[in-house]
């Protein structure tokens, strides 16, 4: 099946209706989810039992390839809309940088060019492939074999989750649950405030894989792109004894005041597992190709095992055998179970508003919960250094 969007308006595979308010350039991304896989699990179980690679060996990548590397955004509207905050962001920029502040992760962003989704959904969309690559890679003992699926897992979301669309951030202590229709459970929760730290956790039916870790950004501006790191860690553990340990490559967004949309996946990823196996994958640094291209090889030791090569917007080969094919693989849908802890991001009075499409009333929202953040992080602070004075006190009284 072809699994190509048709539009760059589609975020994370999901159809994007244009809401216009009264203010005129305020766009709500109204999201309705029909475009993703949704099979009961004995289909999925089919399709893995019976998975070959692809035959398929053309150059071919999807509709929102841009020519010269990555994944272009090109609805008039949505780019109108979101660079309307522009001068906004950039004032903000300007005064963390006279104070010497470099950290861009504490920007307040406007609501209007942000979807009702938290970023702690479009977290666990890490997991729209797994459902066929990650349970292949359960009924296998090879481990190397294990290793290219979770990579292939892995690469073929970019494609889908790459997306200018802005998700709310979420608020310490928030919650998030949901599941794939293969029986995995997902579930994510925001630890900290600033560094903002998202931890996440899934579990795979019958406990056959368990995979966690934490998304940790750190963003930086520069005069027309925004730079976005990753420095969290993804582990995934399988029943036959393998771990396997990865990282994130950075984004670079590009386009952000002038000139054409896109975001890359650029720089080294690398795999560690407790099996003596490394995989390194550099992306935007193949000779004569775009920048969504990647190439890199398996390892043991010093020993190359496996060539890999491919486009996070196209397909990805290992020694020419190709294991995903965007014309080919359709992801699964995440489904966000309804809320069941007051913590859920789905209760935050920003995220119903914004849903409903009422612009003013989220802004409002937002700025309340961001000044009761503010309030809390210095209640933290002021107890920390009430409790190293007592600790203080204590020790020079313990030494007296």
């Amino acid at each position: 099946m072809n699994s190509t969007l048709s539009s760059e308006d589609l975020d994370n595979d999901i159809r994007i209706q244009q809401v216009q308010q009264t203010a005129p350039d305020a766009v709500q991304f109204y999201i309705t989810e029909e475009h993703f896989n949704n099979d009961p699990y004995d289909i999925i179980q089919q399709k893995v039992a019976t998975f070959q690679p692809i035959q398929s060996k053309d150059d071919s990548r999807c509709d929102q390839a841009q020519k010269d590397g990555g994944k272009k955004f090109e609805d008039k509207k949505q780019i109108k809309c979101m660079r309307s905050v522009g001068t906004y962001v950039i004032q903000q920029i300007g005064r963390k940088i006279l104070s010497g502040d470099m950290n861009l992760t504490k920007i307040s962003f406007p609501i209007k060019a942000m979807i009702a989704k938290s970023a702690l959904e479009k977290n666990l969309q890490s997991t729209i492939f797994f459902p066929l690559y990650i349970n292949r890679a359960v009924q296998t003992v090879d481990f190397m074999e294990q290793l290219k699926l979770v990579i292939t897992a892995t690469i073929a979301t970019f494609h889908i989750n790459l997306s200018f669309h802005k998700p709310l951030n979420p608020i310490l202590g928030e919650t998030v649950e949901g599941f794939l229709s293969d029986g995995t459970t997902l579930y994510a929760e925001q630890i900290s405030h600033h560094p903002p730290i998202s931890q996440f956790y899934g579990v795979g039916r019958d406990d056959s894989y368990k995979y966690f870790g934490n998304y940790c950004y750190e963003a930086s501006a520069g005069l027309n792109s925004i730079t976005l790191k990753n420095k969290g860690k993804r582990t995934i553990i399988f029943n036959g004894g393998q771990r396997i340990d990865y990282n994130f490559a950075y984004e670079l967004y590009s386009g952000t005041i002038m000139g054409s949309m896109k975001v890359e996946t650029l720089g080294v990823s690398t795999y560690q597992t407790n099996k003596g196996l490394t995989a390194t994958l550099k992306f935007g640094k193949v000779k004569r190709k775009a920048t969504d291209y990647f190439e890199g090889s398996i390892n043991m030791g010093q020993q190359e095992l496996c060539k890999i090569f491919g486009t996070y917007m196209g397909y990805i080969e290992f020694d020419g055998v190709r294991y995903w094919d965007h014309r080919h693989m359709q992801p699964h849908q995440v489904t966000i179970k309804p809320p069941f802890l007051p913590s859920d991001a789905q209760l935050r009075g920003d995220y119903t508003n914004l849903a409903a499409l009422d612009i003013d009333k989220a802004q409002i929202e937002k700025e309340n919960l961001e000044n009761l953040q503010r309030h809390d992080a210095k209640l933290r602070t002021k107890f920390k250094e009430v409790r190293r004075k007592k600790e203080e006190k204590k020790k020079q009284h313990d030494h007296d």
